[in-house]
């Protein structure tokens, strides 16, 4: 990420602090890249990151979608009419359905951790859009359910290669079809 500048457009990246449990709020206009790497900081695969005078998780430990502080820092400049965000999910618009069968204790944590964020980003994502009616919103998540693998953070590189083609996908699918992906989500 050495050749990585810090983003031109507004950024929100949020990171829960594990010292003091709080959720903190970055825009990125400054410590990028220490935000940038405590945001890979995944709680309960990685050790937190140590950075700007304690150790970091990434945001999604607190909040999986936090769109209210993007929201917030605009209308400091401008009316909810005027505002447009971006929001990219990780999870999918429907649940994959499983056979759980023949899970064993980490299979069985991780199809919890993933039904659990599934749930708390479509909470944050509806309560925003209840909150700010007049904000635009562009809503893009995967077509297709992504490939969890039966075990968590253990992918070969071709299945990483699809993820990555499906992402772009779906990114370019949106950029022209944003109104209809917003509105299947809801």
């Amino acid at each position: 990420m050495a050749d990585i500048g810090s983003p031109v457009r507004n950024v929100n990246v949020g990171l829960a602090d594990v010292l003091t449990g709080k959720w903190m709020d970055f825009n990125l206009s400054t410590n990028f890249m220490d935000v940038m790497k405590g945001s890979f900081a995944y709680a309960g695969f990685f050790e937190p990151y140590k950075a700007m005078d304690t150790e970091w998780f990434d945001g999604s430990s607190i909040w999986d979608v936090d769109a209210f502080s993007a929201i917030n820092k605009c209308l400091e400049t401008h009316t909810p009419a005027n505002i447009k965000v971006d929001v990219i999910l990780t999870s999918e618009k429907e649940l994959k359905v499983v056979d759980p069968s023949n899970f064993k204790t980490i299979e069985m944590g991780w199809r919890f951790l993933h039904v659990s964020r599934y749930y708390k980003q479509m909470d944050g994502l509806l309560r925003a859009q209840f909150a700010y009616p007049e904000v635009e919103w562009c809503v893009i998540s995967p077509t297709t359910a992504l490939d969890d693998g039966r075990l968590p953070l253990n992918f070969n590189e071709a299945t990483i290669n699809t993820m990555f083609s499906q992402g772009e996908a779906d990114g370019t699918a949106a950029v022209t079809g944003c109104a209809q992906t917003t509105e299947d989500h809801i």
